[in-house]
């Protein structure tokens, strides 16, 4: 494998501007808001950014749909067993199957058991059910957060590109 360092890849600073300001939004707006450490949401815009409108959006969709999927098996198992290790592997497990079970599931379902270990994990600093459940869904706001910041940004990013394009028309008539 070779690296080439001279010539950066295609929209190099479109990916840079958009999670560095994705980034400053999210930390600033939600810190505002009271999360003290918005990692799960800058980690979303980081999964779903995208120059594209229609790979932003399978992004999108993918992350939501393994978010709420992770989230609802996530709590059942909070809900049944309680924050323990084999909860988590158990609901790791089913996470897994529920992603190879279903015809259309996203291709990345890996994001569906990696939001389990981060929900539960998120619910092993709790003290109780309430506090874990809380920690949990608070995880998934963010998730969604973030997915929906580096979502909006691809939208201003096309509507950029076409204004570009047509004052660039607008010049050459």
């Amino acid at each position: 494998m070779e690296f080439n360092f001279i010539s950066p890849r295609k929209n190099a600073l479109v990916y840079l501007i958009k999670i560095l300001s994705g980034s400053l939004i999210l930390w600033y707006g939600l810190r505002a808001l009271g999360v003290e450490e918005p990692y799960w949401a800058m980690i979303s815009l980081i999964i779903v950014t995208e120059p594209d409108m229609t790979v932003a959006k399978a992004n999108f969709r993918a992350r939501l749909i393994n978010t709420i999927s992770g989230c609802i098996i996530s709590c059942v198992a909070l809900v049944i067993f309680g924050a323990t290790f084999l909860t988590l592997i158990v609901a790791l497990t089913v996470s897994v199957l529920v992603a190879m079970l279903f015809q259309n599931y996203p291709s990345n379902w890996r994001l569906g058991p990696a939001t389990v270990v981060i929900l539960l994990s998120a619910a092993f600093s709790g003290s109780g059910l309430n506090q874990e459940l809380h920690l949990a869904l608070m995880r998934v706001g963010e998730v969604i957060v973030g997915s929906t910041v580096a979502l909006l940004q691809t939208v201003i990013y096309m509507q950029v590109i076409k204004y570009r394009k047509r004052t660039a028309d607008d010049t050459d008539h």
